[in-house]
C-alpha cells in the first residue's frame, strides 16, 4: 500500500473507479440473469442485504465502533444508495433489457447528479460538464425520436431506471458531502438497508428462492452481497472522495454500456438502432474525450 499511497490522488481515484466499473459491468449482467434463473427482485435484495449485514455486524461489534451508524446521514445513505435504489433497479432489470439499463440508468446518472447538485447544493456545472450534459441530453432526445419512428414506447422498466439514476445521484452527493470513511459509508449502507428491508420482506413477500437451483443462489448471493454491496460500495466511495461525484459516477457508468453489448450474444438480447445511438452518445458524453485532447501539446492554443 505504500506505493499506492504515493500515487497522485487523481490516479488513486481512477484505480478505484476502474474496479467499480468492472463490478458495475458485471452487475447489469448478473441482475438480468435473475430473470433467466427465476430469482425474484425481492428475494435477491433480501439475500444482498441480509448476507452483507451478517458479515459486517460481527466486525463492527468486535471493533466496538458503531457510533457512526446512529445518524441521519447513515439512514439517508441506505435509503438512496441501498434499499431504495435496489428495490427500483432489480425490479427494472427483471422487465427491461441490459441495454435499456445502460442508457436510462447509467447514461442518466451524470445528468441526474448534475441536476441534483444544481438544485440541492446550488452548484453549477463547469464548461466541460455542460458540454457533456448537452451531448447526453441530445442523445436522449434522439433516442426518443427513433423510438417514436420505430413505434417503440418507454416501458415501466425504463421509468424505473430513470428514478434509479436520481437515487444513485443523490447517494453520490451524500457520499461526497459526508465526513464518514469509505468503510463507514459501506457499513451504513449495508446495515441500515438490512434493518429497513428485512422486516418489509418478512411482512409483505413470500420467499421464492427455495425453488431456485442452489448453485444459482450461491453465485448471486456471493456476487451481490459481497462483491457489489461490500467491495463496490467501498471502491465507489473512495473514487467519489478523490474525483468527485460527477466524475466518478460518470466514468463508472461506462461499464454497463459494454455489458449491453456483451448481453447480445450471452443473453440473446436485442440491440437495435435506438440502443446503438444511446450507447454511442452516452459513452461519448460520459467519457468526455475532448478533455484529454485539450491536454495534449498539439491541441494547445499556442500551437493553433
Amino acid at each position: 500500500m505504500g506505493f499506492f499511497n504515493r500515487l497522485p490522488t487523481p490516479i488513486q481515484g481512477y484505480i478505484f473507479v476502474i474496479i467499480t466499473m468492472a463490478i458495475w459491468g458485471g452487475f447489469s449482467l448478473f441482475a438480468r440473469l435473475n430473470a433467466h434463473w427465476g430469482i425474484s427482485a425481492w428475494d435477491i435484495i433480501f439475500i444482498r442485504f441480509g448476507v452483507s449485514a451478517l458479515i459486517l455486524l460481527p466486525i463492527i461489534i468486535y471493533q466496538k465502533n458503531h457510533q457512526f451508524l446512529w445518524s441521519k446521514t447513515a439512514i439517508s445513505l441506505a435509503i438512496f444508495g441501498g434499499v431504495g435504489y435496489s428495490m427500483l433497479v432489480y425490479r427494472a432489470f427483471l422487465i427491461a433489457p441490459v441495454a435499456h439499463g445502460a442508457v436510462f440508468l447509467n447514461g442518466m446518472i451524470p445528468v441526474a447528479t448534475a441536476l441534483l447538485m444544481l438544485f440541492w447544493l446550488k452548484k453549477r456545472p463547469d464548461h466541460d460538464t455542460k458540454i457533456a450534459l448537452i451531448i447526453i441530453s441530445l442523445t436522449l432526445v434522439s433516442m426518443t425520436a427513433l423510438m417514436v419512428i420505430t413505434k417503440q414506447t418507454f416501458g415501466m422498466g425504463d421509468g424505473l431506471f430513470v428514478l434509479c439514476a436520481f437515487s444513485w445521484g443523490a447517494y453520490g452527493i451524500l457520499v461526497k458531502q459526508s465526513s464518514l470513511t469509505a468503510w463507514q459509508i459501506m457499513c451504513c449502507t449495508a446495515v441500515w438497508s438490512a434493518l429497513i428491508y428485512v422486516p418489509i420482506y418478512a411482512l409483505f413477500f413470500e420467499p421464492n428462492f427455495i425453488h431456485v437451483k442452489p448453485h444459482h443462489l450461491i453465485i448471486q448471493g456471493v456476487f451481490h452481497s459481497v462483491i457489489v454491496m461490500i467491495v463496490a460500495t467501498m471502491t465507489y466511495a473512495l473514487a467519489v472522495a478523490k474525483l468527485g461525484a460527477f466524475t466518478a459516477g460518470g466514468i463508472a457508468s461506462v461499464a454497463p454500456f459494454i455489458s449491453a453489448i456483451v448481453a447480445v450474444p450471452l443473453l440473446g438480447e436485442p440491440l437495435d438502432l435506438v440502443m446503438v445511438v444511446g450507447l454511442v452518445g452516452m459513452s461519448f458524453g460520459v467519457i468526455q474525450p475532448w478533455r484529454f485532447l485539450t491536454s495534449l501539446t498539439f491541441f494547445n492554443k499556442e500551437n493553433l
